[in-house]
């Protein structure tokens, strides 16, 4: 079962922490948020052991939506780049940081960087719809 690391960081609104990819250690809700995945056997092409993309877009993407501070967040838009391979067994460090809010209605604006080590392996610019909890 997934847990925070400390129960003193806010609690992830728009999603389950289930349904967050990784493992969530620092969340301030409409600010940042950190989650650490670790890539296993059936997250590697078996002929060369690096990660499948979508790996770790699915970390960068369900981070950005967790430190949204609303009940229904969703991905409108994103840009994306994969600086380098990740292999089986790599840890990804993903860093969510929101960079603007427009609204209670609306869009916000989230950065995500993901590293192994020291080294980016992943740039994210998410633009999340917001909902302001009105279910349509």
């Amino acid at each position: 079962m997934k847990q925070m690391a400390e129960h003193s960081y806010d609690q992830v609104r728009s999603l389950s922490l289930e349904e967050v990819i990784g493992d969530v250690v620092d969340l301030q809700l409409d600010k940042s948020g950190i989650s650490i995945f670790e890539i296993r056997e059936e997250h590697v092409f078996s002929k060369t052991l690096i990660a499948r993309g979508h790996y770790v877009f699915a970390q960068a993407n369900s981070l950005a939506i967790a430190v949204i501070n609303e009940e229904i967040a969703l991905t409108s838009s994103a840009d994306i780049r994969f600086l380098r391979q990740v292999r089986l067994g790599e840890k990804c460090i993903a860093k969510a940081y929101v960079r603007s809010i427009a609204g209670q209605k609306g869009k916000a604006k989230v950065e995500v960087f993901t590293y192994v080590a020291d080294e980016m392996v992943f740039q994210g610019n998410f633009v999340i719809y917001r909902s302001a909890g009105e279910l349509t």
